[in-house]
């Protein structure tokens, strides 16, 4: 009776832990902003940062530091995967403003109002 039990305990266990794997759609990209930028009123220093989006959520983490922010953000898919990530951003009074950001190898973009 006692094996059942903990059989049991482990079968549960397993289910659990493979619904919370199940229920977390976030996905990790690794990007370089080459020049000082903003999206919305948040700067963004050069260099590397983490991208995790979870719709409608993206989180910056620069690499270097640690440092987080997150913004809202629409995700959506292109028709066709894009070769290399892409920032597209426009200048307006002398800043860069990021607009979108593709990721290479997958269809997701991500813009920025």
């Amino acid at each position: 009776m006692k094996w059942k039990a903990a059989f049991l305990a482990v079968v549960l266990s397993i289910a659990f832990l493979a619904a919370v794997a199940a229920g977390d759609q976030s996905k990790s990209y690794r990007i370089t902003i080459s020049s000082a930028s903003k999206i919305g009123t948040t700067e963004f220093k050069p260099g590397d940062y983490e991208l995790v989006v979870n719709q409608p959520k993206v989180r910056f983490t620069e690499i270097r530091t640690g440092k987080s922010v997150e913004l809202e953000a629409k995700v959506d898919n292109l028709e066709e995967k894009v070769e290399s990530t892409t920032i597209h951003s426009e200048t307006v009074d002398g800043v860069s403003m990021i607009r979108q950001i593709r990721i290479g190898g997958s269809k997701t973009r991500i813009a920025f109002d």
